[in-house]
């Protein structure tokens, strides 16, 4: 039994999802590994009626699980239910060691209201903090991932915010610098690129929600991961345009020629991301380096990653430096395809592994 010190606590968003269902969550995952456990009550002092998306939560986190919600004041626990208080958010395997320890909680089941509401919050802070991925960019990890986290937990008090909403904000953002690069004359080209930096920044909050409140998909992962490659494509086009109307005709090549490798790398990319069983994303090369790394491919791709070189393309324009930097680009991004080329010609490690054992 979950005892929740009133509605408030009960129903309150511990990032982005209430505390109930997330509680009852790890309920349901113990369940799977303890057959005694077939039924969670939700004990909420003075009653509580959730909202009809919070019995939709309920029912996402623990599909299969009954679940009774009751009067905590007019509830009497019996000897076989397992007491514990629902602000605690116990993990799964928390539960299981509690019911192979002690059995049953008899007192402390309620905290006071203040308590109870200080320590959601503080779980909640926690959970969006542990979203950042081992495999961020330096620029990322740094920069771009504080103020991501930062966003996450503003939306996230939101009901119903979901993964989508964040890269539907990515594309909008996208395509706002599309066309202050395109249309917008100089003054766009610096527009264009601090929006670039914000839509990068933007693109880690996505994935921070869904991995917060368990939304995590296939689908989801593939339309961060187009977004990401049109907006890419986008600034980089945008920019070859823009300085070729302005009569800036090194830099307009170089853009478009690092355009072209870049497409063409993605298209690769893309192809063998579409037949492959995990997730749609354009980090293959990453993903190589990473089952071997050394501390050259480490820097290689840090250096290659959207995080590192939006905020460095966008430090180059503001400072005037555009064409230096296209063309940069464009010997990176040929220096980038071959190594691309190279990676996908191989066998994935997965599939050498079988060979070795065949």
């Amino acid at each position: 039994m979950l005892h929740f010190t009133d509605k408030t606590t009960a129903g309150y968003l511990v990032a982005g999802i209430p505390a109930a269902a997330r509680a009852v969550h790890q309920v349901a995952l113990a369940a799977r590994e303890e057959d005694s456990i077939d039924c969670c009550i939700i004990a909420v002092r003075g009653g509580w009626q959730p909202s009809q998306w919070c019995r939709s939560e309920l029912a996402r986190l623990a599909p299969g699980l009954a679940i009774r919600i009751v009067d905590g004041d007019a509830m009497v626990g019996g000897d076989s239910l397992v007491h514990v208080a629902g602000e605690e958010l116990l993990s799964a395997r928390e539960i299981l060691n509690y019911l192979k320890s002690v059995g049953q909680r008899s007192a402390g089941w309620v905290f006071p209201a203040q308590a109870a509401i200080a320590m959601l919050k503080q779980k909640g802070n926690a959970i969006v903090a542990s979203t950042a991925k081992p495999a961020d960019g330096i620029v990322s990890r740094y920069i771009n991932r504080p103020v991501s986290r930062l966003l996450s937990r503003l939306v996230l008090r939101l009901p119903g915010i979901t993964p989508n909403h964040a890269t539907f904000v990515a594309a909008v953002l996208g395509i706002a610098m599309a066309g202050f690069l395109f249309f917008g004359g100089i003054t766009g080209i610096y527009v264009g690129a601090v929006l670039f930096q914000i839509a990068s920044i933007v693109d880690g909050v996505d994935g921070e929600i869904a991995r917060a409140t368990f939304r995590a998909s296939r689908l989801g992962a593939m339309l961060d991961s187009l977004t990401d490659a049109a907006t890419n494509l986008a600034f980089f086009a945008g920019l070859s345009v823009n300085l070729l109307m302005q009569g800036d005709k090194v830099g307009a090549s170089a853009g478009f020629t690092g355009l072209i490798i870049l497409s063409l790398g993605m298209t690769l990319i893309g192809l063998r991301a579409r037949r492959s069983e995990g997730p749609f994303t354009f980090d293959a090369v990453k993903d190589h380096f990473g089952t071997r790394p050394t501390r050259w491919k480490q820097w290689l791709t840090w250096l290659t990653m959207r995080d590192f070189y939006a905020a460095a393309a966008a430090v180059c324009v503001l400072a005037g430096i555009a064409t230096p930097m296209l063309v940069v680009f464009a010997a990176a991004a040929s220096i980038w395809f071959l190594v691309t080329v190279k990676v996908l010609a191989s066998k994935p490690e997965a599939e050498r592994n079988r060979d070795r054992l065949n």
